[in-house]
């Protein structure tokens, strides 16, 4: 059927005010209508294509935001991934010049050293935990010929096949950390130290730890079972605990320990001399109890004052030396404090900190200290009483250079014809570690 012409001119003009916005008169003529109708037909042809180029578009669009949002997936997962390996450490060069007498460790830190900690989430609760420790040696007393049996008596024979593992930086602990409800425990072999200068227990160990907090108190209860790993011993320390800062300048740390031997029972086997004496054994000569008193105070501003106070239960006693000489093992108690002068900041170049200690270990006859204490540093032994000065320095971010000088009164407790001789134990370590 056919448009009437005004039919036709009235909706010309109706799409052409809502195309164009503007009231138009009424056309006069068929061309001008033809005109327009054509125009009207070209511009819907051109929206049309406008309109399929926004769609194609916006298809395009939706599918990068579908990659996008992919990708933001796999990076959180990626994240994810990163954040369950954390690897820290830091490599040392360190010099010292030790005069301790005939101990198989003498100037064993002048060397390099690498240690690597790695820390593996496992979920929200728990994490695995290993650390390993690369030593080069390179200092006197120190050498590879010191592993022959048939040259000097400080290394057992089984350890001709190991004498170069502490190089190799192969694993050697690996530990849990997490919780199972209110309970925080530590399990597996690690370095532990108990008290502030490690004077009842600094030393590798087997065991577990289980920490939990005491409502409506700052303190943290502990119990703990621990094996030394030190060739020969064969004996484990149980315990309980308790740490935390009781006012805003003080903190404490309390802990009572028992042995699982008495105070006539061997500690294990002297392995290095087993060769030649397989009867012998180490006697117990540490206890079967230790107490331990610990606290740090911050009485002014950048003081800080450490203590460590051990009392055991152990056997006093006089034994023979050599020319006649006695030596007296009856020292049942240990105590060393220190004063820091501020602390040093990795993050903070030309922070520094000033140190000071005065310590008392009594005479033992396996080089004991409290239970198993400060074997990891190498530098305080058994027989040694005297004092430390040094201090601590961040040249660069990240690196720390620590110096110090010990001056003590010792007693030589070995057999080499001079047995309980009285002697002056001086050692100067320097050192400089590289954080990362």
């Amino acid at each position: 059927m056919m448009i009437s012409k005004r039919k036709a001119t009235a909706m010309i003009l109706g799409l052409t005010m809502g195309v164009s916005g503007t009231a138009m008169a009424a056309p006069h003529d068929d061309a001008d209508i033809n005109a327009r109708i054509a125009a009207l037909e070209a511009q819907q042809q051109q929206l049309s294509k406008q309109l399929n180029a926004l769609k194609k578009e916006n298809a395009k669009l939706k599918r990068t935001e579908k990659v996008a949002n992919s990708n933001k997936a796999a990076i959180k997962n990626l994240k994810d991934a990163q954040n369950r390996i954390q690897i820290n450490g830091f490599g040392r060069v360190a010099w010292d010049n030790d005069n301790v007498n005939m101990y198989a460790n003498r100037n064993d830190f002048r060397r390099t050293y690498l240690d690597i900690e790695g820390k593996y989430k496992v979920n929200d609760r728990w994490n695995m935990n290993f650390q390993a420790e690369t030593v080069q040696r390179y200092a006197k007393y120190v050498t590879a010929a010191m592993n022959d049996p048939h040259k000097s008596p400080m290394y057992h024979p089984k350890d001709r096949d190991h004498q170069y593992d502490n190089e190799h930086g192969t694993i050697q602990r690996v530990w849990a950390e997490g919780s199972i409800g209110k309970v925080d425990l530590d399990i597996g072999r690690r370095w532990r130290g108990m008290g502030y200068n490690f004077a009842f227990f600094g030393n590798e160990s087997d065991g577990v730890v289980a920490d939990v907090k005491l409502p409506k108190s700052p303190l943290t209860a502990e119990a703990f079972y621990l094996t030394p790993t030190d060739r020969g011993y064969n004996f484990s320390v149980a315990g309980l605990g308790l740490k935390g800062r009781i006012s805003p300048k003080l903190e404490t740390r309390l802990a009572y320990g028992k042995l699982n031997v008495g105070k006539n029972e061997d500690l294990g086997v002297d392995y290095y001399g087993k060769e030649n004496a397989p009867w012998d054994g180490l006697k117990n000569s540490i206890g079967s109890h230790a107490f331990l008193v610990g606290a740090m105070y911050n009485p002014i501003k950048n003081i800080f004052l450490l203590g460590d106070y051990v009392h055991t239960n152990r056997e006093r006693k006089i034994a023979d030396a050599e020319g006649g000489r006695k030596i007296a093992f009856d020292g049942r108690d240990t105590y060393a404090v220190q004063m820091n002068y501020r602390w040093p900041d990795l993050n903070s170049p030309g922070s520094f900190q000033l140190y000071t200690r005065y310590f008392n270990y009594p005479n033992n006859e396996n080089d004991l200290v409290g239970i198993f204490g400060d074997k990891q540093d190498g530098a305080f032994h058994a027989g040694n009483r005297g004092w430390v000065f040094g201090f601590k320095y961040v040249p660069a971010k990240n690196i720390e250079w620590d110096t110090f000088y010990m001056k003590a009164n010792a007693t030589k407790l070995v057999w080499d014809g001079h047995r309980g001789e009285q002697y002056h134990h001086t050692m100067l370590r320097t050192r400089v570690d590289f954080h990362f």
